[in-house]
């Protein structure tokens, strides 16, 4: 078998059954990414005979005799291809690990595809560009600065990582090479609630290349949070690295260790698990009522638990002032109540971690993973290791969003590799991202609200229920979503109720404004109904509202606030915004068609 893989050929046979993606991955091609395994993201595109393929369903065997160009081929002789310095110079990227299948789809695109490019780009995904600086690459639109010198404030400068980034070099968690390497698996539960009371290991441990299986008998007895944060006490200690209670399904069973990915998934196939199903509960409302299957009823205050007989992983009460008087005595009074669905981060690189030992016996860990400090600290106490034996280091992250500020695969395969002594390799399929890792909280928030006819806010009353999941971790994001989503507006009766609730679903996470994004929707929705309740402009009922200078931003938490306003420039955003919005775009709706046109406004504000 000979491929001729960037000019250069090589004659390695493939694997049975093996995908071109891993098969050009094994040569050392990392521009070349595995986003999905399934053809869906583009982060695997390559070029056979010119023609962009994803390789992730292109069987190796089929490319002998042809001629393939990943991204890393489209320079010539330290020449960046026209479309990479497009890329470049538009900085259609952000965290890049799209950017290789995209420019690789885009350097063979013909004049009618570059006219519908979305049809053109549909196979290829990114999640954190935002496409219009992809569009810009593509019609060659310079956005940054050619010759930058001089003070770079206020500039349009590149990424210092621009053009490894375009080029495919930008090295990722998996993108380096890695001798006697091992394979791990995880066997996850079929069911919601259940005890293990029996895993029979021996089949397993008997397929060819299988070197050890980890299990809750290995598992260190130390509670702890996959969510991290600086203060430890911050999350419920509600977490073993395996258990012999499940409490969603997904959730890790044990580990199988091998050569290959291959032994190892074989070997998952082989355990042998029993277990005794428990009640389960799905419902927020229904877990905090009595009688409801408790999740972590053996647990309590000593793991930072704020009431395990009832499933609350946390609260939060607060009020000043008398806000039924106040709802008495309003004018105008609005009630809604507002839910919000699960939603998963979907960054295209998944989880994944590599962990070896080194000469001294030191551990390192290669992560991707947004808090690469709080995930050491968290190993040395899970592990019983000094800080001096345990280094955590991060190649560029492709994507988290919040998922990222977890630890979901290092105490795994950190685990693994102090029991084999051998380099350790986990990486999540997109079917474990979207089943067996963490996603937006599902919230249900009641607000009321009241004003005076002459649209002064007299009251707001707040309750949000907040499905954490089976864990606890980043269950703390509900104090913060109860306080700053009304902590912006001036009213003199407030009063908040909040719960993070256990249940039998996967566990929810940070994700991109912390529980905000739930939170904010329901009261800025229920602003604007009692704006237009009190025939008032959206915008003018804010303005007449928000917090001015010298005003105390209220919150009901367990901290202390020592929060001030030390510049302010809302007035000028609200007058900014609105003359927007009045101007339009000068883009007149298509003709031929019955369009409605819609605008809004929001406002939110994170304390940081």
């Amino acid at each position: 078998m000979k491929i001729e893989v960037n000019g250069e050929v090589f004659s390695e046979p493939a694997r049975p059954g093996q995908c071109l993606r891993s098969y050009l991955r094994d040569l050392g091609w990392f521009g070349v990414k595995n986003g999905c395994d399934a053809g869906d993201c583009g982060t695997c595109t390559v070029h056979v005979d010119g023609r962009p393929v994803h390789s992730c369903l292109y069987p190796a065997f089929r490319a002998a005799g042809h001629r393939v160009t990943t991204v890393e081929g489209l320079a010539r002789a330290g020449d960046l291809h026209p479309v990479q310095r497009d890329f470049l110079s538009a900085q259609g990227f952000q965290c890049g690990f799209c950017t290789a299948g995209m420019i690789t789809t885009v350097a063979a695109l013909d004049p009618a595809q570059m006219r519908d490019l979305p049809r053109a780009l549909k196979g290829n995904f990114c999640r954190c560009t935002g496409y219009r600086s992809i569009e810009d690459a593509v019609h060659g639109i310079v956005q940054v600065e050619q010759d930058p010198k001089g003070e770079p404030f206020g500039r349009n400068l590149a990424a210092p990582a621009g053009r490894q980034v375009v080029t495919g070099t930008a090295r990722y968690t998996l993108d380096v090479p890695v001798d006697g390497l091992l394979h791990v698996k995880l066997l996850r539960s079929p069911h919601a609630h259940a005890r293990i009371t029996a895993i029979d290991t021996s089949a397993a441990r008997a397929v060819p290349g299988v070197r050890t299986v980890l299990t809750h008998e290995d598992s260190p007895p130390r509670l702890y949070s996959t969510g991290r944060h600086e203060d430890p006490k911050g999350d419920p200690a509600d977490t073993r690295l395996f258990d012999d209670v499940v409490r969603f399904a997904g959730q890790r069973v044990a580990a199988v260790v091998a050569d290959t990915v291959a032994a190892a998934e074989e070997g998952c196939r082989r355990l042998a698990v029993t277990y005794d199903l428990l009640p389960s509960v799905f419902d927020p409302e229904e877990a905090m009522a009595p009688g409801a299957p408790l999740l972590h009823g053996d647990k309590g205050a000593e793991q930072y638990i704020a009431h395990a007989k009832r499933n609350i992983a946390d609260q939060v009460h607060g009020d000043i002032g008398d806000v039924e008087a106040a709802f008495a005595q309003a004018d105008v009074v609005c009630e809604r109540t507002y839910v919000t669905q699960r939603v998963q981060h979907a960054h295209l690189e998944t989880h994944a971690s590599i962990a070896w030992l080194d000469e001294s016996g030191c551990l390192t860990v290669r992560t991707s993973s947004q808090v690469p400090f709080l995930t050491r600290k968290a190993l040395c106490t899970l592990l019983d290791l000094p800080t001096e034996k345990v280094r955590v280091v991060c190649g560029r992250v492709g994507g988290g969003f919040g998922a990222k500020q977890e630890m979901l695969t290092e105490d795994v395969v950190a685990l693994a590799a102090l029991r084999t002594g051998r380099p350790v390799k986990l990486e999540f399929t997109r079917e474990e991202e979207f089943t067996a890792t963490v996603t937006r909280h599902p919230v249900s928030v009641r607000v009321k609200v009241a004003a005076r006819r002459d649209g002064t806010l007299t009251a707001v009353r707040l309750r949000v229920v907040s499905d954490t999941g089976a864990y606890g971790n980043h269950a703390c994001t509900v104090s913060r979503s109860c306080n700053e989503s009304i902590a912006v507006y001036r009213c003199a009766n407030k009063k908040v109720e909040g719960y993070a609730v256990y249940t039998n679903h996967m566990p929810s996470g940070a994700f991109r404004g912390y529980g905000l994004s739930q939170t904010i929707f329901a009261v800025e929705s229920a602003m604007d109904e009692l704006a237009r309740a009190l025939g008032m402009d959206p915008i003018a009922f804010r303005e007449r509202n928000v917090i001015r200078p010298g005003d105390a931003m209220v919150s009901f938490g367990t901290e202390p606030d020592d929060v001030e306003i030390g510049s302010y420039g809302l007035d000028q955003c609200l007058t900014l915004v609105d003359t927007a919005l009045r101007r339009g775009n000068d883009v007149p709706a298509p003709p031929g068609e019955e369009w409605l046109v819609g605008q809004g406004t929001a406002l939110a504000m994170m304390i940081t």
